[in-house]
């Protein structure tokens, strides 16, 4: 899945070797600070992060990828833009209800990890992603993505 991720224009670590029967895996080493750490320290940065966060996930979406674990912590911020990690829980998909549920988890995890720049963090992230998929797919995949937020066991996040 990184790999696809790179394809899509997503950049995320290097495989260098994978040896399954000794359970060993060896990547690139991503130099850069965690989106997470960003946003702590630098809130008024926030809009232009989420923005560029948010036209990241639409590509990695657009190629049928869902990341499964998108969170502020599984994000690296280098030179050259957000390297995403940890795609121990990624699918390669096209349903709606997942790329939904990805939107869902990043909205949780501005909410309670960096809920003093929500108000602008949330639209500028589907502003990104909606200035990448396009209007028609943004409008079903946001649709879904409030059908979500409707089921019982999710609390409001606006």
């Amino acid at each position: 899945m990184m790999k696809a991720a790179r394809r899509a224009g997503v950049p995320s670590p290097h495989l260098y070797f994978l040896d399954n029967s000794n359970s060993t895996l060896v990547m690139e080493f991503v130099e850069g600070n965690r989106m997470k750490d960003l946003v702590l320290a630098h809130p008024e940065d926030a809009p232009a992060l989420f923005e560029e966060l948010g036209a990241a996930v639409a590509k990695l979406h657009s190629s049928g990828i869902m990341h499964g674990d998108l969170t502020t912590a599984n994000l690296i911020k280098r030179r050259d833009g957000l390297v995403f990690i940890d795609f121990g829980l990624s699918v390669s998909t096209v349903r709606v209800e997942d790329h939904a549920v990805d939107l869902r988890l990043i909205k949780e995890t501005i909410v309670g990890a960096h809920a003093e720049v929500s108000k602008g963090a949330i639209p500028s992230l589907m502003e990104g992603y909606r200035r990448v998929v396009g209007g028609g797919r943004a409008r079903a995949v946001f649709r879904q993505l409030e059908s979500i937020e409707m089921r019982g066991r999710y609390a409001t996040v606006e």
